[in-house]
């Protein structure tokens, strides 16, 4: 911008001596300056505005250590060769780049070309990459016109997880308890039909279109499954994560790689599980709870790890208020595993609520000053509790 406006003050100096000594010279040359730019800035806006970009990204989402391809294609569709076209990447902050990001050269009229790149993912986290920044100028540089093209792509990036090497969560059972007979649960992530109506059931039952087409009430027949599911809950609330930034993140992380691998390691032996995360994901841009419902093998793996990949501290709901209405969502029997960093009194009513409901619940305190804010040790109410301060600690815990 300095040399167009440069260019474009000597060119009225030159004008203004013209009109004040009456040396027509001036006058040409303070004219011919002037034209020069007009003609200069009109050719770079035309030569932008036919560019166009496009990029084509291998995958969306990478595990942790990955690596994916970008290839961006720029092409000239205006009539008018561009003297000059620079392409430029906008690239995310934490990923290591390999290869180019960008480009500079002439482009004859429906021209093109292309530059690729490989980012690797070396953090976890959710990311943009994007738009492409295109100018296009004169030759002599008295003139250039940028714009963005090739709108946003994002990338998410999974959480690393670890092999468990236990067989068993430390657990409040005895180790020579009696072997008992297999149990039946109803999956509620699998409705298999409709029965009428009975006495007892939970408006979280009725089948709504299935009664309006009857006209009489209907409730949801869910599949009967004799493996136990398990719900891995993870607590991202902003408020229940105290210490330096450092601290906190390190804390976050450790967080999402314990839930990352007890999952993992659940959907491995075949078990029904499910993710409920209280945070921020900006992918939707919502600040609440988000849940992945239950499901078997890679897919549900790759569901889990998606939501966990993008997750961050929010101002989510308390602790206490996502496990009371946990019990409306998760078959009855099921395990429930709580991974947060603090464990506050309110938590512990809803706890022992999930306890004498039927339910088998363990709580994972992550973090270097992870605490149980209770003034009854939770071992003694029959709640096993873990802490986890290292990754050498999630190895350990077993399922």
């Amino acid at each position: 911008m300095v040399v167009p406006l440069l260019w474009g003050l000597l060119g009225a100096l030159a004008v203004a001596i013209s009109r004040a000594t009456g040396a027509a010279v001036f006058a040409w040359v303070g004219y011919l300056m002037l034209v020069a730019l007009a003609v200069s800035q009109a050719m770079a806006a035309l030569a932008v505005r036919g560019l166009a970009a496009s990029r084509r990204v291998s995958a969306d989402r990478v595990v942790f250590g990955g690596e994916v391809s970008v290839s961006v294609e720029v092409q000239n569709r205006s009539r008018l060769s561009a003297l000059w076209v620079s392409a430029a990447e906008s690239l995310p902050v934490g990923l290591p780049m390999r290869g180019i990001r960008g480009r500079l050269g002439p482009m004859s009229a429906g021209s093109r070309f292309q530059f690729s790149y490989a980012l690797q993912g070396a953090r976890r986290g959710y990311y943009t990459i994007g738009p492409v920044a295109l100018r296009a100028g004169d030759l002599f540089g008295l003139a250039q016109q940028e714009a963005l093209a090739g709108g946003v792509s994002s990338l998410t990036v999974f959480p690393k997880v670890l092999a468990i090497r236990h067989a068993r969560l430390p657990s409040r059972r005895p180790a020579a308890e009696v072997r008992a007979r297999p149990r039946a649960f109803e999956d509620h992530s699998q409705v298999v039909g409709v029965r009428p109506y009975q006495s007892g059931d939970g408006l979280r039952r009725v089948h709504w279109r299935a009664t309006a087409h009857t006209g009489q009430l209907q409730s949801k027949l869910y599949e009967v499954s004799s493996q136990v599911a398990a719900t891995v809950i993870l607590n991202l609330r902003r408020a229940d994560y105290l210490g330096p930034p450092g601290e906190v993140e390190e804390s976050v992380e450790l967080a999402v790689m314990c839930a990352a691998s007890l999952a993992g390691h659940i959907l491995d032996r075949r078990q029904p599980t499910g993710l409920v995360c209280l945070g921020y994901d900006p992918a939707s841009g919502s600040d609440r709870g988000h849940r992945v419902p239950f499901g078997r093998g890679r897919e549900q793996l790759t569901a889990i790890l998606s939501l966990l990949g993008r997750m961050e501290l929010g101002t989510a709901e308390p602790l206490s208020i996502a496990l009371r209405r946990e019990r409306t969502y998760t078959p009855w029997g099921s395990l429930i595993i709580v991974i947060t960093p603090r464990l506050h009194e309110a938590a512990l009513p809803a706890l022992l609520g999930l306890k004498t409901a039927g339910f088998d619940a363990h709580a994972i305190l992550v973090g270097r000053v992870a605490t149980a804010a209770t003034r009854i040790p939770l071992t003694i109410v029959g709640i096993p509790t873990s802490r986890v301060r290292a990754e050498e600690d999630i190895s350990g815990l077993g399922l």
